[in-house]
């Protein structure tokens, strides 16, 4: 069974990724790839790792609360990404990299050690991301059951 910790950090090294190819190429479909990635990322976080926060960590509900805010924010700037013209997506990809980036840094060096520490099972969420995960793709317009 996978180690949902790292399933997650493994996703946001993904995203890095992507953000790189993009600030080279500055092709529209990457920062599209980009938006598609974290869009599924941000509903596994939701269905998975946030109700295991609420649970197992005392004061969880407001980490949890923070953390779906900054989604929030970074599902705006994704709105607004699709919304903009062709070539016109450098500043709203670099502002979506620093509000992820900064996302990133909280989850990995206090949220995760935090419910490790609280007693959150890594195998249990890993379970509970891929099932959000078929759940997301079911989902998914461009999906075969969607």
């Amino acid at each position: 069974m996978a180690d949902g910790f790292e399933m997650l950090a493994e996703d946001h090294r993904t995203v890095e990724r992507l953000f790189e190819t993009y600030l080279h190429d500055n092709e529209d479909s990457v920062a599209r790839d980009i938006c598609e990635h974290l869009t599924l990322h941000t509903q596994v976080e939701e269905a998975a790792l946030y109700p295991a926060l609420r649970r197992y960590v005392d004061g969880g509900d407001d980490l949890a609360d923070e953390a779906e805010q900054e989604h929030a924010a970074v599902k705006a700037l994704i709105a607004r990404i699709y919304d903009s013209p062709p070539g016109g997506l450098l500043d709203l990809v670099t502002e979506l990299r620093r509000d992820v980036e900064q996302h990133v840094e909280h989850e990995e060096s206090e949220l995760f050690p935090t419910m490790r520490d609280s007693g959150v099972d890594p195998e249990g969420l890993g379970s509970g991301i891929e099932a959000a995960r078929r759940a997301s793709d079911a989902r998914s317009p461009s999906s075969p059951n969607g």
